[in-house]
């Protein structure tokens, strides 16, 4: 018990300390994907370069689009599956961005629905929350194993 939470001890520092260099991006994005009508906004990427997928036997297979966004010309790419791009204009994809986080942009599925916070996709965005939140429960486990250590060790010393 006492590596597991020292594992997640520094697992949860190390990604406070990477969201504390990158501005909390990843938790911005996670805590926005619960309110999208007030936090995502409609935004067109303008691509410049396509990168068609390595394999056409996959329906999952992505193509990479990178461009630069019409609003503000934040130039980044995004990643999108063959089956969302077939039959469409790939030269303006609508986008959508988090005002509070600059850098980043999101697709939305095909059908235009946000992915849910706790869904597959955005994986990468609800893990970092979840890593530094256990810093707490982490703490108190490491605390409460020694507390016992030290109390079990000073009865053995009055025993003897």
């Amino acid at each position: 018990m006492k590596t597991f939470c020292l594992i997640l001890l520094f697992l949860g520092l190390a990604v406070t300390g990477i969201e504390a260099l990158n501005d909390f991006t990843k938790t911005k994005i996670f805590f926005a994907s619960f309110n999208p009508q007030k936090y995502y906004h409609k935004d067109i990427l303008v691509v410049n370069e396509k990168i068609p997928p390595m394999s056409s036997s996959s329906n999952k297979t992505s193509w990479i689009f990178y461009g630069y966004c019409k609003s503000d010309k934040l130039k980044s790419g995004i990643t999108i599956s063959k089956s969302t791009v077939e039959n469409q204009n790939t030269s303006e994809i609508p986008i959508w961005r988090i005002s509070s986080v600059k850098n980043k942009i999101i697709y939305r599925r095909k059908d235009n629905i946000v992915n849910s916070p706790f869904s597959y996709e955005m994986r990468d965005y609800w893990m970092t929350p979840i890593l530094i939140l256990s810093i707490i429960p982490s703490l108190f486990v490491l605390i409460n194993i020694r507390r016992k250590k030290r109390n079990k060790s000073i009865l053995e010393k009055y025993i003897m």
